[in-house]
Order: C-alpha cells, then structure tokens, then sequence
C-alpha cells in the first residue's frame, strides 16, 4: 500500500486553515492620501497662477550723433533723383511727433558713401502701415523683415538702385513710439546691412528719464 503523502503549506491537501489577510492600516494610507492631496494642490496653484503683465515699451527721445559707423555728418547733397520721405511728411506718422532727426552721413573718395537718417518720435498710430509708407518711395522690389533690436517693433530691410545707377539698401523701422529709415548708399554693391541698421538705430534712439 503506497505510503500517504504529508500535505505541505500551499498544498491543497493542507489541513491547517490560512490564516487572516492583513488590511492595510490607518498608518500606510496615510502617505497616500499626503501625496494625493499635495499633488492636486500643486495642479490647483498652477491653474491659478496669475498671468505675467506685458513689458511696458520704454520711452524714448531720438538725438543726432556726429558720426554714425564712422561717417562724419555732412552737409554734402544727396544724389540727384534718390527718392525720400521727408522729414516733414514723416512728422505726420507721429501725432503729436516729441523729437525728429534727419542727417546726412558720408565719406568721399576713394570709397563714397552716404548714410541718410530720418525718424520720429511720437505716437504712432498704425505701426504696420507706417512701416510700408516708409519703404515705399524707395521702389524697393521685396523688403524683408529683420532683426528690429532692443527697442521691439518691427523693422523691414530691402535692396534697390538710384537714378544715377547707384546701389542702396533701405531700413525701416516702426513700433507705438518711434518710426524711421535708415538708407545706405554706396557706387557698388552692398554686403548685408542689418547689423549696421542695428547699430544705427541704437544710435538714434535714447530712453527718456
């Protein structure tokens, strides 16, 4: 007769009766219910969090500096036929206009050059359509917008030719406060000119106070 296996823990012959199953107490729940109740909390402040306020645009007052890259200011006239915005129609895009620069910049030989400069401060209306005003006596094919620096706005760069065969890149630039246009003139072709508009305008402008 075949010897009866002893029924082991886990064996479902086994005699002896499992015992009670453990509840998780008052004390493991606890964390759960911190971790819950933090995490929700954490998604709440995040909900609420105020929104940051808009930067208020810096005041600015415009000045005309002695020399701008290097060219003196001059009193050498422009070549005939350039097409410009004066600086008493530009006055018009700024109501009621508080400064106003307008220079010629230039070197003579052996490598002329001419920087023509006209801005204004003010309130300006209507950025986006002062800006395309301010680009349109220059025929320029395709400006592009650019780089507009520190100050904001938006600012827009293109490539043209004057009326005696010339080459000249023109920059505008316009925001609530300040519009202008900065034209570089040269015999030959230009490289690129932002980096110079750039600094150009840093120039002319100044915060107030």
């Amino acid at each position: 007769m075949p010897k009866r296996r002893p029924a082991g823990p886990g064996h479902p012959h086994d005699p002896r009766p499992a015992g009670p199953r453990r509840r998780p107490g008052p004390v493991a729940v606890l964390p759960a219910v911190v971790a819950t109740v933090l995490a929700t909390g954490c998604a709440v402040a995040d909900v609420e969090r105020p929104t940051p306020p808009t930067p208020t645009p810096v005041a600015r007052t415009l000045r005309t500096p002695d020399t701008l890259l290097g060219l003196p200011r001059s009193g050498t006239p422009l070549p005939a036929g350039l097409p410009r915005f004066r600086l008493n129609e530009l006055t018009r895009e700024a109501t009621p206009a508080t400064s106003t620069v307008e220079g010629v910049y230039g070197r003579g030989r052996p490598t002329p050059e001419t920087i023509v400069v006209s801005a204004v401060s003010g309130t300006v209306a209507d950025p986006q359509a002062t800006l395309a005003r301010l680009l349109k006596p220059y025929r320029i094919p395709k400006p592009r917008s650019v780089e507009f620096g520190r100050y904001g706005g938006e600012a827009r760069c293109g490539r043209g030719r004057t009326a005696d065969e010339g080459h000249l890149t023109a920059c505008a630039w316009a925001d609530p406060e300040v519009a202008g246009v900065v034209v570089f003139l040269t015999a030959t072709k230009q490289p690129d000119r932002k980096e110079d508009f750039l600094t150009i305008r840093d120039e002319l402008e100044q915060p107030t106070g």
